[in-house]
């Protein structure tokens, strides 16, 4: 099976989409299924651009609203998890996963489903410490810090997951698993993003729980986003009585814009007497009914079980907790196809007037809460509104700002202005086969007015995107990591995986980093300058 991969779709899935039917033509392949690795932007309205942590003068609708209000469909089955840039207001509706439109489909807080007998997990947002333990209490109107914390990973998520005894196939995440960047081709990264020396160094560059994950599930895949570069690394497990350990295949990718590794397709071996449809993981619906009792919308940090309490700590389930599963869906874990419309489509004249939202129950929610019995985090957290009208919007008592926080710094997000395109590589120019118009891009949030008057203007510009099949800069002899040399190996996976790279056009002009070319001061001081300017701005711009 086709899988193709992409990392931030910041929204543009007529891009991605039309790349992906470019790539089918000029391969002659069959694309399956899209994954989409966070900052997906699933903005219905303009009421949902409110509810996203970007500067206002970079909220654009982008194309999502075609496909939620029916004017067009996904051509392709696509899952996707939440970054650190997304309609949060409308991912709060399903936080177990449902579907956002026709054959779009939320994965949730995190989750598990399987697709033509592939098991496909993803954990959605990015780590912050502060906000790790904690409950979910963020409900729209968010205010300024709210709406940052609401996409922060929690550790309930991550001790779910980490219940899960059957093989994972894929895992997801946004941000990238701490380590990787030691089992790949370091050297390589550093030249297109020299700014993660620092992080690299000290081992603080991603995130500690989906490192945890890794480890813990050790799936045959891993994908991410948010880094904004294409990285492949191989990780080799410990032996765990088996002759030959196992390896998980890492791959980050880019976000959709010009000359950018943005999508990947591999091919996947399924069982072909599987259809090709989404279903329901009884052993990840059991987890949920096991841990129910866990999940909180409190403020408080708390502590998940563990083996040095007195509680109950191992929650992994028994074949007869999944069959329970099968009984409350009467056998039949297919998802249900019952998307269903709860706020109103996109309409331009309301631009001036938008403001954020209410909470809303989707009835996808309600119906798979209430077939396995455990409580609907949506209802939930209206009731506490109910009884407590200011709750939702009280200020946080935990100052956000990561700048006061140097633990916080050496964990941030990439600023986009730090982007390093120098390193050189062969790419074809993509544009659509019936004209010479190059492919518009989607912008990231950290440009000057300037780029961003041109961007409005190329955002009137809509054309189809071709591909490049050069991965050879990506692809080293040897799978493994080789001690502390700087140069590391990378898997070569376009071997046996059959990859498929996309990329689109660009503009010739590329900003260099203040940081590359300040030489005053240390590098963590400067890297900590830059996330400082970036916090006072944007908080998290990938």
């Amino acid at each position: 099976m086709k899988i193709a991969v992409e990392g931030c779709a910041h929204g543009a899935l007529e891009e991605i989409y039309g790349t992906l039917q470019y790539l089918e033509q000029q391969e002659g392949i069959q694309v399956a299924l899209l994954l989409c690795c966070g900052d997906f932007q699933a903005v219905r309205n303009a009421d949902d651009l409110e509810c996203m942590a970007v500067p206002k003068k970079f909220r654009f609708m982008e194309s999502f609203h075609k496909y939620y209000s029916g004017e067009k469909k996904a051509p392709y089955l696509t899952i996707f998890i939440g970054g650190n840039h997304e309609a949060s207001n409308y991912l709060a509706e399903l936080p177990y996963g449902g579907w956002v439109a026709p054959n779009i489909y939320y994965l949730g807080y995190a989750g598990v489903v399987n697709v033509g007998g592939i098991r496909i997990g993803g954990v959605s947002g990015i780590y912050k410490s502060h906000d790790y333990r904690k409950g979910h209490y963020e409900a729209p109107p968010y205010n300024e810090n709210n709406k940052r914390s609401a996409y922060h990973i929690r550790s309930l998520e991550v001790f779910r997951m980490k219940q899960l005894k059957r093989p994972i196939d894929i895992m997801m995440s946004h941000d990238w698993p701490r380590g990787v960047y030691h089992c790949g081709n370091t050297k390589q990264l550093l030249a297109k993003k020299s700014f993660f020396r620092n992080e690299i160094e000290t081992n603080t560059l991603g995130s500690p729980p989906a490192e945890e994950l890794l480890r813990a599930l050790k799936p045959a895949y891993w994908f991410s986003g948010h880094l904004h570069c294409k990285f492949v690394a191989a990780i080799e497990h410990e032996k765990e009585g088996q002759e030959t350990p196992k390896v998980t295949k890492f791959l980050a990718l880019d976000k959709c814009l010009p000359r950018r590794d943005f999508l990947q397709v591999i091919d996947i071996p399924r069982n072909e007497f599987e259809p090709l449809e989404l279903h329901y993981d009884a052993e990840w619906l059991a987890v949920l009914q096991g841990t129910n009792h866990l999940f909180s919308t409190s403020r408080v940090p708390m502590n998940m079980p563990s083996q040095f309490t007195d509680d109950r700590w191992d929650y992994s389930v028994s074949a007869e907790e999944m069959e329970g599963v099968k009984k409350a869906f009467n056998g039949d874990l297919k998802v249900p196809e019952n998307f269903v419309q709860t706020a109103p489509t996109y309409n331009p004249a309301r631009l001036q007037n938008a403001r954020q939202p209410n909470l809303t129950i989707n009835p996808q929610t309600t119906l798979l809460c209430s077939k396995l019995g455990v409580t609907d985090p949506c209802k939930k957290l209206l009731k506490i509104a109910e009884g407590n009208p200011d709750e939702i919007s009280l200020e946080d008592d935990d100052d956000d700002d990561d700048t006061h926080n140097p633990e916080e710094i050496s964990t941030s997000d990439v600023d986009d202005a730090d982007d390093d395109d120098s390193a050189s590589e062969e790419v074809i120019v993509p544009v659509n086969p019936n004209t010479t118009e190059p492919v518009p891009s989607q912008e990231e949030a950290s440009i000057s007015d300037e780029e961003a008057e041109l961007i409005k203007e190329m955002h009137r510009i809509r054309s189809s995107p071709a591909t490049s099949q050069d991965d050879s800069s990506d692809v080293l002899t040897s799978p493994f990591h080789t001690g502390s040399e700087t140069e590391s190996a990378a898997p070569d996976l376009s071997d046996s995986d059959s990859l498929h790279q996309g990329k689109t056009d660009s503009d010739s002009g590329k900003r260099s980093s203040e940081n590359e070319t300040d030489g005053s001061g240390s590098s963590k001081k400067k890297f900590k300058r830059r996330n400082q300017a970036m916090y006072e701005d944007t908080e998290e711009s990938c």
